[in-house]
């Protein structure tokens, strides 16, 4: 199992994404997912805990008020009872180990690119 590892790419539509992972860190780290733009910076979560907004020109981010999660495990059981459609289909999960395949394959190429089918 990979501890530690950064991955560089590109989406079809051009934009460029990066990926970083240390799971040799310690226990109490959590998720930081940043998505920079021309006018702004999203900062959230692995599990949606947080979301936050820096705008173009502002010296901080700020907290974006959403609705707060009911939790991985309750979401879990609201869709298996039927309460709730499931919000990641197993399409999502398929797409994710596409995308470890490819990720591999770069890494048994000494990062050499590959196209994730």
């Amino acid at each position: 199992v990979e501890t530690m590892a950064a991955v560089i790419g590109r989406t079809k539509s051009g934009t460029m994404v990066t990926l970083h992972r240390c799971g040799e860190s310690i226990p109490d780290c959590t998720s930081d997912i940043r998505v920079f733009t021309a006018k702004a910076i999203l900062t959230t979560g692995n599990w949606g805990e947080r979301l936050r907004i820096q705008r173009h020109g502002w010296t901080r981010s700020r907290k974006v008020h959403v609705q707060p999660s009911m939790g991985v495990w309750d979401q879990f059981v609201a869709v298996r009872e039927g309460l709730m459609p499931n919000p990641c289909p197993p399409e999502v999960g398929l797409r994710m180990a596409k995308l470890y395949d490819a990720i591999k394959k770069s890494s048994s190429l000494h990062g050499q690119p590959v196209i994730c089918s």
